[in-house]
């Protein structure tokens, strides 16, 4: 007889800020049920991030990810950096860099007209089962570059269509150069 273990999934009705509130208690839940140290937490502004220090309740590392300094989203940029402070202040690690994603390969889809890069390939693969799912490998990736995860540990990883977030994972991360190792153990939540 196979052997595994049972778990639910809770599917929003739609994607979107939304489902921010519930996303957060999910994957709160999820780290207190299997003693999850860390959680990434895609966070354009910071408040995704800030509201779930408030929530949290117990000791869990929470690291942001960000836009880059260059990202073409330069308002959520700039909210980002009026609430940089108080992420610091709370706790909460930042990481700001190059999205794993694309980086400099998107500098060739704007200057050869083409979409048909590697990256996107990954980015499209992972949009199959949601926008959030996408960010939250991506966000892993970036946290695991700056040294805030390591591929030998298990995290949450939360992220969103846009605005606020829709999805929770529990994953193994990896660094960028070993991209196809991460390993998504379980959806925790996700818009269907």
């Amino acid at each position: 007889m196979a052997k595994g273990i049972e778990k639910k999934i809770y599917y929003f009705e739609k994607k979107g800020p939304v489902n921010t509130a519930r996303t957060l208690e999910i994957a709160l839940s999820s780290c207190r049920e299997q003693d999850i140290k860390k959680i990434v937490v895609a966070s354009s502004t910071g408040e995704t991030a800030l509201n779930l220090r408030k929530k949290a309740g117990f000791p869990v590392e929470i690291i942001a990810v960000t836009y880059s300094a260059g990202s073409r989203f330069r308002e959520e940029v700039e909210g980002f950096n009026k609430n940089q402070q108080s992420l610091i202040d709370n706790g909460i690690k930042i990481v700001r860099g190059l999205h794993a994603f694309s980086g400099v390969e998107r500098s060739f889809e704007g200057k050869y007209k083409s979409g048909f890069i590697p990256l996107n390939i990954v980015s499209d693969t992972l949009r199959i089962f949601s926008q959030g799912v996408k960010v939250c490998v991506e966000i892993s990736v970036m946290a695991a570059e700056h040294g805030l995860i390591s591929p030998d540990e298990d995290v949450v990883a939360i992220g969103g269509s846009g605005t606020g977030a829709d999805t929770a994972l529990l994953l193994k991360p990896a660094y960028a150069a070993n991209i196809f190792e991460t390993r998504i153990k379980a959806i925790l939540c996700m818009p269907v």
